[in-house]
């Protein structure tokens, strides 16, 4: 798992300056005022998800045209076959760079609910708070549960909380050591 959190660290930042460099905003999900998600993915579904990351309601994205954000992926590692998607709350494929919440989840891919500890069997959620447009605080799960009411060809579905944990060696000491994510819910198209 913390290789995973090392390769994930290194990666995600040069897959968003790839997603921020040439394509705009094809087939991005955008939001509508009234909350709602308009338009279509690339894929022809939508993105939704919502959750409270302590106390702070925080809710769906875009998709962006990487196909990395708002997206879900199987792939298989040495644990089995993995559910793997990234929720980001950007309002635009351009904002995706600078959006306050990202979490990422590696899970086992299947349905049911499924409860782990910090760094169990190599699965876990991150979750990625922006505090400013430097710095940005990383906490990895301690104890979480995810429920997985459906997968498919086209999309996945279902429910998450957890407690968790500020990376070690943190930027700055002025974040908070731990943060509680209550009332997940997720429905994200699959990759192609």
């Amino acid at each position: 798992m913390v290789f995973n959190k090392i390769i994930f660290a290194t990666i995600l930042p040069i897959c968003l300056l790839t997603a921020c460099s040439g394509n705009n905003s094809s087939g991005a999900i955008k939001n509508r005022d009234d909350g709602g998600l308009a338009g279509t993915s690339s894929s022809g579904n939508e993105a939704h998800f919502s959750c409270i990351i302590d106390g702070q309601s925080v809710s769906g994205g875009a998709a962006d045209p990487m196909q990395i954000f708002n997206i879900g992926s199987i792939n298989d590692v040495d644990e089995g076959q993995e559910l793997l998607f990234f929720l980001n709350d950007a309002k635009s494929a351009e904002a995706i760079p600078n959006s306050a919440h990202a979490l990422r989840f590696s899970i086992p891919c299947k349905t049911g609910s499924v409860s782990f500890g910090h760094e169990e069997n190599g699965w876990g959620i991150e979750v990625d708070i922006r505090a400013d447009k430097d710095h940005q605080a990383t906490y990895f799960s301690d104890s979480f549960t995810v429920n997985v009411t459906k997968i498919s060809s086209t999309n996945a579905t279902g429910t998450f909380s957890g407690k968790f944990t500020l990376r070690e060696g943190a930027y700055s000491s002025g974040y908070k050591k731990e943060i509680e994510v209550t009332d997940g819910k997720f429905d994200v198209p699959m990759k192609k």
